[in-house]
């Protein structure tokens, strides 16, 4: 496992969140076409309500692929995170790579006086010492 197998989960939320907005913009652009031109027999705007449908399938099917592979990656981290011995790195992995944390935030919730920086260099540390890929 490596830092960028950690870090998957949250960019393929990111990915899923830019999808949706898409989908919901091009739905907003289905329904106003339809609104606005209700029995305007056009057939450059026939073309046009075909192709957003046929956009908003493919975000659709785009959504979809990457809800399942987050999925798969949401289980693949839990197996690993519940592997870790050490309680607190399991805690600092589990906040920062399937809560999304921020460093600010895991350091908040973990407590005990600890530094987004010392936080983030004792996970650095762990999967050094589990000879992990770093990357920085």
């Amino acid at each position: 496992m490596t830092l960028h197998d950690l870090s998957q989960l949250l960019y393929l939320r990111k990915e899923i969140a830019v999808e949706q907005r898409r989908l919901e913009e091009l739905e907003k652009a289905a329904e106003i076409q339809q609104v606005s031109l209700p029995n305007v027999p056009d057939i450059r705007l026939q073309s046009m309500d075909s192709e957003i449908l046929q956009e908003i399938g493919q975000c659709k099917q785009l959504i979809e692929q990457s809800m399942k592979r987050s999925i798969q990656e949401y289980k693949k981290l839990i197996l690993y995170i519940s592997n870790i011995d050490d309680s607190m790195i399991r805690q600092i992995i589990f906040l920062r790579f399937i809560q999304g944390y921020t460093w600010v935030q895991v350091a908040a919730e973990i407590g005990g006086g600890n530094s987004p920086d010392s936080i983030r260099m004792m996970m650095k540390r762990y999967l050094a010492k589990c000879n992990i890929e770093i990357q920085s």
